[in-house]
């Protein structure tokens, strides 16, 4: 018969001085419980961060696109006010060609469209010099 290096499992609680053998296994096992649970803990972690960045990305994105939207419908009502106001401009200035005096309300249109002008209102700055 061979000596094998290790004693079996039963030879372990019988043979003497074995007892802190088995004490350090035990808080060696324990702790390698707790950090398997650590590991495990980190894992659960680093998943929820993925999701959370996940959601936060399709935040971002769908923000993006609200804005781009946003964007989309200013230029198209400043357009909108831009040609307005070239048409109303248009209007006073035929009006001061074939009349010698103006209305006051087309006068009041005439201030209106400076003030927007003045103002930054409107992108097209084509009012007629005075």
């Amino acid at each position: 018969m061979t000596q094998q290096p290790y004693p079996r499992h039963h030879e372990i609680s019988i043979l003497p001085g074995r007892g802190d053998l088995m004490a350090e296994l035990a808080s060696r096992l324990e702790a390698l419980d707790a950090l398997l649970n650590r590991l495990e803990d980190a894992e659960r972690q680093a998943a929820d961060a993925g999701e959370h960045i996940l959601r936060t990305r399709q935040w971002q994105e769908d923000t993006v696109r609200t804005l781009q939207e946003e964007r989309a419908r200013m230029r198209q009502r400043q357009q909108a006010l831009d040609d307005l106001a070239e048409h109303a401009r248009a209007a006073v200035e035929a009006l001061h060609g074939s009349h010698r005096t103006l209305l006051p309300e087309v006068r009041q249109l005439e201030v209106e469209l400076q003030v927007l002008d003045n103002s930054g209102f409107l992108s097209r700055r084509q009012s007629r010099p005075h």
